[in-house]
């Protein structure tokens, strides 16, 4: 019996024994294991740890080949780590809180191949790539007649213009000039006037009457005038109107025949933007790059948009104190710089910030410095980049069926920066390419003027723009190649896309050719109504002038001549 009591007052130490060998042999694969679900759920790709060690005294943490996967090419990594290790505080552990006091992250690469493709949770949107765009702008017009349906054609503006101003005056002008006073009634006004001139007045009561009949055919022609008046100035809207109409429809089909050859041509907004198809990607690329350091750090600390939940009001649930980052990148070292990584900015109270600095080979000159903030899920954040004197060589560009193109040397400078408000990502760099040297081959006209433009280069200036979101980050490249390569394309046109746009350009001039007509007629009608009235208002105006003012007068001074005998005067 006491030996059993023996065996029995051993069983709490066999139990604490087994519990330190299972977590001296499983802790460290089931720590990894739950660190690599948690990051793949932040980061909304396959995250993939390749050995992860800790120890509890001092606390610290190593992982090896961390591997985050590219969620637009799940073939390859967007981010490989080779070693990252830091020392943890202890206690804020058991509050679910993560307080790195020092993290130091080695040998980062980007854009690795993966040995297996990795799953994608949150798949971003995509913009349409350059041939994408060339494809949609070949579909959207497979005959002449549905690209004249679909597109916001100017002809059809014009028309329904020119049929607005048809409507409005053609009918009720002509009604208007009808109800004027004609010929025969301004030859009554000048006979009446005519005689009131001639009349021998001998005494004042026919001075009077004369007076009178005066008055009332002033006032007649006063409203006559009036009313010539009010047809000219309407009849002068409708010369306006119709001979605006007339115009645009002369010009609109030429107009719109220049917006379909453009599309014929292989998509207008993707012929011009030349620029960003022969260097885009690569553009994007090194600006994506550079950028990484946002890019990738905040959607590991922020998680999905899910609101968490409310952490203690010391600490936020994760705090990385300082950090130091080293990135590899063709055989040189990029350092970084890192205080206050937090998912908790309102706790925390700082900003993120960091500088980034390189010098060597490659590399000569390289600093770029921002900061961000996370504040109920919004993320707001700046970097600004300098790099100069980078030696570029052997870099394939384009490579597709019709057209390649590599850039054989270069050397490159570039200023840059980048914000985010409200989760939306806008800025800009300057990319300058000096001592520029490529080689390019095209298979048709077309692509054969650009192959040639590109190979007489010797230095190019690119604007680049940012926009979108981080996850899904937008690159546009513009150079001022873009207008003298897009004109040398439209001009490239093969001898079928010239018959589409013969085609079109009839059914253009067939949409307007009545129309054009008719409009011509009415305005020839409208200047001849306008010339008549006005020719009438002007001799009413001159009926007015010198007949009415002049018989009074005469008369008067014969009857003062009179009075004046009588007096003796």
């Amino acid at each position: 019996m006491s030996g059993l009591r023996v065996k029995k007052r051993y069983y709490p130490v066999l139990i604490i024994v087994l519990l330190v060998v299972a977590y001296w042999l499983f802790a460290n694969t089931l720590i990894k294991s739950v660190l690599e679900s948690q990051l793949s759920e932040s980061y909304g790709a396959e995250v993939n740890i390749g050995s992860f060690d800790h120890s509890l005294y001092p606390t610290t943490f190593t992982l090896e080949n961390v591997q985050l996967t590219d969620a637009t090419t799940p073939a390859r990594n967007q981010v490989v780590v080779g070693k990252a290790y830091g020392d943890v505080a202890l206690m804020p552990l058991l509050s679910d809180q993560v307080i790195v006091n020092k993290l130091s992250v080695l040998d980062v690469q980007f854009n690795q191949p993966r040995s297996t493709p990795g799953a994608v949770y949150r798949q971003p949107t995509q913009s349409l790539t350059f041939d994408e765009m060339k494809q949609k702008a070949k579909d959207a017009v497979p005959t002449v007649d549905e690209l004249l349906a679909r597109s916001p054609l100017k002809t059809t503006a014009a028309v329904e213009q020119a049929q607005q101003a048809y409507s409005t005056y053609s009918e009720d002008l002509k009604a208007n000039y009808k109800a004027l006073p004609d010929k025969s009634r301004i030859a009554f006004y000048k006979s009446e006037i005519e005689a009131l001139k001639n009349t021998d007045y001998k005494d004042p009561q026919t001075l009077l009457s004369a007076k009178e009949k005066l008055e009332s055919l002033k006032a007649e022609i006063t409203s006559d005038r009036t009313r010539i008046r009010e047809f000219t100035d309407k009849a002068g809207d409708a010369r306006t109107a119709l001979s605006n109409s007339l115009k645009a429809l002369k010009n609109a089909p030429q107009q719109d025949y220049q917006f379909i050859k453009n599309v014929i041509a292989g998509d207008d907004a993707a012929m011009q933007q030349v620029t960003q198809m022969v260097f885009g990607d690569k553009a994007a690329e090194y600006t994506q790059y550079l950028m990484s350091a946002v890019e990738i750090v905040l959607p590991l600390i922020q998680g999905d948009t899910q609101p968490a939940e409310e952490a203690p009001a010391d600490l936020p649930y994760i705090l990385v104190k300082d950090a130091e980052v080293s990135v590899k990148w063709q055989d040189e070292s990029i350092g970084s710089v890192w205080k206050n990584i937090t998912n908790m900015h309102d706790v925390a109270g700082d900003a993120t910030t960091f500088t980034i600095s390189a010098a060597g080979a490659l590399l000569k000159q390289f600093e770029s410095s921002g900061q961000f903030r996370i504040d109920d899920g919004v993320v707001e954040a700046f970097q600004q980049w300098s790099l100069s004197g980078i030696n570029l060589a052997d870099i394939p560009m384009v490579k597709s069926e019709k057209l390649s193109a590599a850039l054989q040397q270069a050397l490159m400078s570039a200023t840059g920066s980048m914000s985010v408000k409200d989760n939306q990502l806008s800025g800009g760099s300057d990319i300058d390419l000096a001592g520029l040297a490529m080689e390019a081959a095209g298979t048709n006209k077309l692509t054969t003027a650009i192959a040639n433009a590109l190979k007489q280069l010797s230095s190019l200036d690119l604007q680049m723009a940012l926009s979108g979101t981080l996850s899904d980050p937008g690159f546009s490249i513009k150079s001022d190649l873009d207008n003298k390569l897009a004109q040398a394309a439209l001009t490239e046109l093969t001898a079928s896309q010239q018959d589409k746009l013969d085609e079109a350009m009839n059914k253009l001039n067939s949409k307007i050719s009545a129309l054009q007509s008719d409009t011509q007629t009415e305005l020839v009608s409208v200047e001849s109504m306008l010339k008549a009235a006005q020719g009438d208002s002007s001799e009413l105006e001159g009926l007015l002038k010198t007949q009415l003012n002049s018989v009074i007068d005469k008369q008067k001074d014969k009857l003062l001549d009179k009075l004046k005998s009588k007096f003796g005067q």
